[in-house]
């Protein structure tokens, strides 16, 4: 558990650090996408539906990927 704490610490110098940060952002990316989706009322079938949220979670896990990468070389 100490280790995961300060991996969170300061999650640009480490894999770990990172990780953890991107796991939960695209846990919220998808969990507020899906939410957004699924409570206004819409026509799109199920199959749109999701392909929109994995379009969603794709989008933001490449530009939290190029941040973290920028940060870590620039």
């Amino acid at each position: 558990m100490k280790l995961i704490w300060e991996a969170m610490q300061s999650p640009i110098n480490n894999l770990l650090g990172i990780f953890i940060y991107l796991t939960l952002f695209l846990f919220c990316t998808i969990l507020f996408a899906t939410a957004m989706l699924y409570l206004i009322p819409n026509r799109l079938s199920t199959r749109w539906k999701n392909a929109i949220i994995g379009s969603v979670a794709f989008i933001a896990l490449i530009i939290s990927l190029y941040y973290v990468i920028s940060k870590q070389f620039f």
